[in-house]
């Protein structure tokens, strides 16, 4: 009977845990991207810095910075509690995905009618990560357990396609082309 008043009351503290790390870590992945975004610049533009750091103001690389953003976050997550959640990857997974789709359609939709705004660029990012963010601690504390690998292979992917398209970026001029410094790539 004590065990499992102990594992019912572990679970409530994961739990909150979840939803206070939640709320920090929208905090965490602005940062931490905001970061990523001057960090190429900051190093000296060594080459190999941009698998993670931004290396030009094209919207690809403003969606590389917020899935690395929270791609570290996740990882640091991980190690303090995300092994007691059985769709803490998945959740994660999902909401990496999240991040840099919703950046762009919300970009790509507020450019339709507008001019482009740094103020609602960042917004754009904000408004991702919340909302990614709360669809992650949705999965991450449901019940229903959902299956891994496909999530974990979206992760792969991204981890491989957002620097092999920062160094070798196709000519899709809106989303690939550097407008400030008229280029592609470094």
């Amino acid at each position: 009977m004590f065990e499992i008043y102990l594992s019912s009351y572990s679970k409530r503290i994961y739990r909150k845990r979840a939803k206070i790390t939640s709320f920090v870590g929208m905090i965490c992945i602005l940062l931490t991207s905001s970061l990523l975004h001057f960090g190429f610049e900051f190093f000296g533009r060594i080459k190999w810095t941009a698998i993670i750091f931004a290396v030009n103001e094209s919207i690809w690389e403003h969606l590389k910075i917020g899935f690395f953003g929270g791609f570290i976050f996740y990882i640091i997550e991980y190690i303090i509690y995300g092994r007691r959640f059985e769709n803490f990857v998945v959740g994660k997974s999902i909401a990496l995905f999240l991040i840099p789709f919703l950046t762009a359609v919300f970009y790509f939709l507020y450019t339709a009618f507008l001019t482009d705004n740094l103020f609602l660029d960042i917004l754009t990012l904000v408004l991702a990560v919340i909302i990614a963010q709360l669809v992650s601690l949705k999965i991450v504390l449901s019940q229903k357990k959902i299956k891994k690998a496909p999530f974990v292979i979206l992760v792969i992917l991204l981890l491989i396609l957002f620097p092999l398209l920062t160094y070798f970026p196709p000519k899709i001029p809106q989303l690939f082309y550097d407008f400030a410094h008229k280029k592609y790539g470094i």
